[in-house]
C-alpha cells in the first residue's frame, strides 16, 4: 500500500483541515455584548510542549476590577478560538469572563499535529496557570467545549479538581468507537476489516502524534470525575459524525450534577437560543454555587485589599452604557479601558 493511500486513513483523524482566520475575524477589541461594554485582550500562552499558543480574553469591563467567574471556550477539531464568540452574549452580560485559546495544532498556534484532547488538555492546564498567575480578579473557571474541545474539557477536569463545571457540547465517548462506527457506516468497511485497519492506523498514529488512541476512552474517565463536577452535555439529533447516543452515555455514566439537552440539528450548525439560553443558565447557577462552597483563601483576602484600593481611584464602568453607538466605544472611553 502507497504512503499517499495510507496516510488517508490516519491523517484525516490528527490532521484535518486547519482554520485559518485573521485577528478582525475576532471583533473590535473595546465592544458591546448585548448591554455589556466588553474588552478583548489577544495573549501567547507556552505549553509544556514548548508550542506558543494563541489566546483572547472577553471580559466585561465593569468587572476587570473585581471577581468574577471565567468560562474557558474549546474549539472542535478543525476550528480554531473564533468559535467563542458564539458564547459570549449567553455569559458577558452576567459578568462571566470567556476565553478562548487556539489548542495546540490548530487556528494560529503552533503544533504539526491534534490528539482530539490527548494533550490539548495540557494546553488548558497550561491556559489557567496563566490566568491564575496574571488575571488575579478571575476566581472560578469553568470549560465549555465542543466535539474535540467537550472531550478536552473532560479530561482537563480529571487532571484538575479545581475544575468544576463544564459544557460537553458533542463529546465522543470512545474514541475507537466512534472510528469504527464512521469507518463502517461512512466508508462501507466491513466490521471483520476493521481491526486489522485501525491497528495500522493507532500504529501510525502513535509514530507521528506520540500517544494512544485507546487511552481517548472517554466514558471510563467520565465515571470516576468528582461528584462535585457539574456537566451540561448537548447533542444534535441529526449529527452524522459523532452520534447523539455518545452524549448520552456519558451522560449516564456521570455521577454528579448534570443536565442533557438534545435538539434539531447537526454536528456543526447553530444552537437554538432556547438551548444555549438553558445551557448559559445552568453554568451560571453552578459557578454561583461552586463560589459559594469555597472558602475564603489567603488569595481571596488579597484581592479584597487590592479591590479596596483601587475603589478609591475608580469610576463606574456602568456609566460608560448610555454613550455606546453602534456597538463601539468613543476614542476617550477606548482610553478609560485601556
Amino acid at each position: 500500500m502507497s504512503y499517499s493511500c495510507t496516510e488517508k486513513l490516519w491523517k484525516p483523524i490528527i490532521r484535518p483541515p486547519r482554520h485559518y482566520y485573521q485577528l478582525k475575524d475576532l471583533g473590535n477589541q473595546i465592544t458591546m455584548v448585548i448591554d455589556t461594554v466588553t474588552k478583548r485582550t489577544d495573549f501567547e500562552i507556552v505549553n509544556k510542549r514548548k508550542l506558543t499558543l494563541q489566546c483572547s480574553l472577553f471580559e466585561p469591563v465593569r468587572v476587570q476590577d473585581r471577581q468574577h467567574s471565567c468560562m474557558i471556550y474549546l474549539h472542535g477539531n478543525s476550528s480554531s478560538r473564533v468559535e467563542a464568540l458564539t458564547i459570549l452574549e449567553y455569559l458577558i452580560p452576567y459578568n462571566i469572563a470567556v476565553c478562548g485559546i487556539d489548542l495546540s495544532g490548530s487556528g494560529h498556534s503552533e503544533g504539526v499535529y491534534i490528539s482530539l484532547g490527548y494533550y490539548e488538555s495540557q494546553d488548558v492546564q497550561s491556559l489557567i496557570d496563566y490566568l491564575r498567575d496574571h488575571k488575579p480578579y478571575i476566581t472560578q473557571i469553568g470549560l465549555w467545549g465542543r466535539s474535540m474541545g467537550s472531550v478536552t474539557a473532560i479530561l482537563s477536569a480529571s487532571q484538575n479538581e479545581d475544575i468544576k463545571v463544564l459544557v460537553c457540547d458533542s463529546p465522543f465517548s470512545n474514541l475507537t468507537l466512534l472510528c469504527k462506527e464512521i469507518a463502517t457506516f461512512g466508508y462501507g468497511v466491513p466490521g471483520c476489516c476493521f481491526d486489522c485497519f485501525f491497528c495500522f492506523v493507532k500504529s501510525k498514529i502513535r509514530k507521528e502524534a506520540n500517544f494512544n488512541v485507546d487511552d481517548l476512552n472517554v466514558i471510563q474517565i467520565i465515571g470516576n470525575l468528582s461528584s462535585q463536577v457539574s456537566i451540561a452535555f448537548l447533542s444534535a439529533n441529526q449529527d452524522q459524525l459523532i452520534p447523539s447516543k455518545h452524549a448520552k452515555q456519558l451522560h449516564c455514566f456521570f455521577k454528579g450534577t448534570k443536565l442533557l439537552k438534545s435538539f434539531d440539528g447537526h454536528h456543526n450548525s447553530k444552537r437554538p437560543n432556547d438551548v444555549m439560553k438553558e445551557v448559559a443558565d445552568f453554568v451560571i447557577s453552578q459557578l454561583g454555587k461552586q463560589q459559594s462552597d469555597q472558602p475564603q483563601s489567603s488569595r481571596d483576602t488579597k484581592l479584597l485589599l487590592l479591590h479596596n484600593q483601587r475603589e478609591k481611584i475608580s469610576f463606574q464602568y456602568d456609566e460608560v452604557h448610555p454613550i455606546m453607538t453602534g456597538g463601539q466605544i468613543s476614542n476617550n472611553e477606548q482610553n478609560i479601558t485601556k
